[in-house]
C-alpha cells in the first residue's frame, strides 16, 4: 500500500507539467469566496472521509477546518478463509478490536500556483492540527466445536483467544455485538500536504489531495491480539475532492439562496469533462 502512495504522490506532482500544453482560456474569477468540500481518501492503514469548509484571507490564503472520519487497520492484518460444506467465512485472525477516528482541525492553505485558464491546475500546500477521538470497538467470534468426526456439536461466542485454534473459529459475529463496550481515546493530531485543483468551472471544486498525518495517543491501541500495539500512527494518503466556491461578496449576499443555487446548477450543467492528454 505504501509504494502505491508513493508511486501515486510522484503522479500528482507530474500533472501540472501534462497539462502544461494548451490555449489560455481565461475564467471569470470570484475575488471574495469561501470554499466547501468533501474528500474521499485511500489511507496506507485504511480508508477515509473529509468535510472541510475554507474560509477566506485573502487571494492567495484560507483558514480551513476540517473533520475527518477513518477506519484504521493494523499494517500486519492478513484475512483467513474458512471453508464450511456449503459457505465460506473471512476473516482476520488475531484481530481483537476494530479502530475508527474522529478528528477536527484547525488549519491554513496557501496557493504556491494560481490558475491562469480553465484548463490549468491551482497547487496548494496545506497544514493543520486539532484533536483526535479514537473508538475501540471488541470484535467477537462464532467459535465451533467439533466431534471426531468432524461435525459441528457447539459453538459460543466471544473475544479472541490466541489458544484456541485457527479452524474452531467460524467467522466474525453480529456487528452489533460488543457496542457497549466501546472505548473512547483522546488524542492529537497533525497533517500537511498539497491539494491540486483541476475544475473547469469556477463555482466547482473538483482536486486530487496527497498528504502526511501523525496522530498519537495517551496509550496503545490495541487492534491485534498477535502484533505490537502503537500509541503513534503515521499515514499517508491520496484523496479526491469535490464541492462548490461560496461567493461571499456584497453582490452574492444580495442574491436569493434560490439564485445562488440555479448558478450553481448551470455552472454543473455546462462543464465539460477533463480529456487527460499528454500530448
Amino acid at each position: 500500500m505504501k509504494q502505491v502512495i508513493i508511486i501515486g504522490i510522484i503522479t500528482l506532482l507530474a500533472i501540472p507539467r501534462i497539462f502544461a500544453q494548451g490555449v489560455l482560456e481565461e475564467q471569470k474569477k470570484t475575488l471574495f469566496s469561501d470554499e466547501r468540500t468533501i474528500g474521499i481518501n485511500i489511507n496506507s492503514n485504511g480508508i477515509g472521509a473529509n468535510y472541510r469548509y475554507a474560509r477566506y484571507i485573502d487571494a492567495r490564503n484560507r483558514w480551513h477546518y476540517d473533520f475527518d472520519l477513518d477506519y484504521v487497520k493494523h499494517p500486519k492484518e492478513y484475512k483467513s478463509i474458512i471453508a464450511f460444506e456449503y459457505y465460506t467465512r473471512r476473516f482476520v485472525f488475531g484481530k481483537e478490536n476494530f479502530f475508527w477516528e474522529t478528528k477536527g482541525y484547525i488549519g491554513r492553505h496557501h496557493e504556491l500556483y494560481r490558475k491562469h485558464d480553465k484548463s490549468s491546475i491551482s497547487v496548494k500546500l496545506f497544514y493543520s492540527g486539532g484533536l483526535s477521538l479514537g473508538f475501540q470497538k471488541p470484535i467477537y467470534y462464532d467459535i465451533l466445536y467439533y466431534n471426531s468426526f468432524g461435525e459441528v456439536i457447539d459453538s459460543e461466542i466471544k473475544t479472541f483467544d490466541p489458544s484456541i485454534h485457527l479452524y474452531n473459529y467460524g467467522g466474525t459475529a453480529s456487528f452489533t455485538k460488543g457496542l457497549n463496550e466501546i472505548k473512547v481515546i483522546p488524542g492529537l493530531a497533525v497533517k500537511a500536504g498539497f491539494n491540486f485543483e483541476y475544475s473547469e468551472k469556477e463555482p466547482l471544486v473538483h482536486a486530487l489531495e496527497a498528504g502526511i498525518e501523525f496522530t498519537v495517543y495517551p496509550r496503545d491501541i490495541e487492534i491485534m491480539a498477535t502484533e505490537e500495539s502503537n500509541f503513534f500512527f503515521f499515514k499517508m494518503y491520496l484523496g479526491y475532492r469535490f464541492g462548490n466556491v461560496v461567493d461571499i461578496s456584497d453582490v452574492a449576499k444580495a442574491k436569493s439562496r434560490k439564485e445562488r443555487r440555479n448558478e450553481l446548477r448551470d455552472a454543473k450543467q455546462q462543464s465539460p469533462s477533463r480529456q487527460f492528454r499528454i500530448f
